[in-house]
């Protein structure tokens, strides 16, 4: 990627110390990106510290290509991502696609690299869908969208479609039921070498937990 392309995603070298930045990369370039956006206005209206800036960007990439892209970006704004609390982060937020082989090695090589990895077997919808039901079984994203659709017009007469904008306006009030659900999914699985077999699971509580302690 070409560092002009994007002056948003710039880092500059003379302000390196001046602040830390959240790099959030999502696989869809509409839905995640959406959602993502209005948590980072609600934690800017509560944020304290000013020091602090979240970015966001839908790639188009999924699962390894994703993990190749934050590492491509990273290596060329010389971004450093040590873990440390004062380092830049960055994210990786992507689904399991059907029959998808490289699932647990992007996952994997995420990890390695200190990239944070909110991923959901099978799509970004079974976060929203936690939000209201505990699910246990495996589910298809066809299945979870019907459910989420249905769950929505039951309690707020909205059609779910990709690309709502209004999602986390609807959820937000639920996000402790959401997390709650997903630290239970996660605890289920926890035998489970392979990704690819937590079905259902999701790690978005990790970023959204991530991104509410900033309002501390």
């Amino acid at each position: 990627m070409n560092r002009n392309q994007n002056s948003r995603f710039n880092r500059k070298y003379n302000t390196r110390n001046e602040y830390k930045i959240i790099y959030i990369f999502t696989e869809g370039e509409k839905t995640e990106v959406n959602y993502f956006e209005s948590k980072k206005l609600e934690i800017e209206a509560e944020i304290r510290r000013r020091n602090i800036k979240i970015e966001i960007k839908g790639t188009g990439h999924n699962t390894l290509s994703i993990v190749e892209y934050a590492l491509d970006f990273i290596d060329k704004e010389n971004i450093e991502i040590n873990g440390s609390a004062d380092s830049d982060e960055c994210w990786v937020v992507f689904d399991k696609d059907s029959f998808d082989k490289d699932f647990d090695s992007a996952i994997n090589k995420a990890k390695a690299s200190n990239i944070g990895v909110a991923y959901s077997n099978e799509s970004f919808e079974l976060w929203f869908l936690l939000h209201f039901n505990l699910l246990s079984s495996a589910l298809s994203r066809e299945l979870i969208k019907e459910k989420l659709g249905d769950v929505l017009q039951k309690k707020y007469s909205e059609k779910y479609e990709k690309k709502k904008e209004n999602m986390h306006f609807l959820i937000k009030d639920l996000e402790e039921t959401a997390i709650k659900n997903a630290k239970y999914l996660i605890k289920m699985h926890e035998c489970e070498k392979s990704y690819l077999k937590k079905n259902p699971s999701t790690t978005v509580y990790l970023l959204v937990e991530n991104l509410n302690k900033l309002k501390q």
